[in-house]
């Protein structure tokens, strides 16, 4: 097999052992913490942020990123709502569900990342000369945009269909025996 095609292939391959693993645990459900779902944009903002002003794109690649931060936001909500969530009848928290569609539309992104990276030169070893070919830039810049719109969108979607459910009813005893 050619070097280069185990070099693309290889991570496509680790990815979908990864993804084996979490298919085995949808059915289980996690707690959630809808408090805590602005942390992880926040920081994501910060490091979009620093790469924004440490490389900034060109004109095509403030496009593209816009790009990619509007595909990136839709593909965030909908992720969000192919998720479950539910309380917890005996703690009354919240317990979330990754939905197998969710977690297949993922993996599509993955690969499709993965093959446009492979197709524009995205590889950091495409360059015969050491440097990041323009081609490769300008798709960082799109995955950049797509990335964090997903995320953050997607924490959003969540959190608001989270403030969504219903507070759990307290659990009553009822009486064994009639009086």
């Amino acid at each position: 097999m050619d070097p280069s095609v185990l070099k693309s292939v290889m991570p496509i391959i680790v990815i979908a052992v990864i993804f084996a693993f979490r298919f085995r645990n949808l059915s289980k459900p996690r707690p959630y913490k809808p408090d805590w779902q602005w942390v992880m944009p926040l920081l994501m903002a910060l490091v979009f942020g620093f790469l924004l002003v440490t490389l900034p794109p060109s004109p095509l690649g403030w496009a593209l990123l816009f790009i990619g931060l509007a595909i990136g936001a839709f593909a965030g909500m909908k992720r969000g709502h192919m998720m479950h969530l539910e309380r917890d009848p005996v703690g009354g928290g919240l317990l979330i569900r990754q939905s197998p569609a969710a977690l297949i539309s993922l993996f599509a992104i993955v690969v499709a990342r993965r093959a446009f990276a492979a197709g524009t030169g995205g590889d950091p070893a495409a360059g015969a000369d050491g440097q990041i070919p323009p081609e490769a830039m300008l798709a960082t810049d799109a995955v950049i945009g797509f990335a964090f719109a997903m995320m953050a969108m997607l924490r959003w979607t969540l959190r608001q269909r989270a403030l969504a459910v219903p507070a759990a009813e307290p659990i009553t005893a009822e009486p064994h025996g009639r009086g």
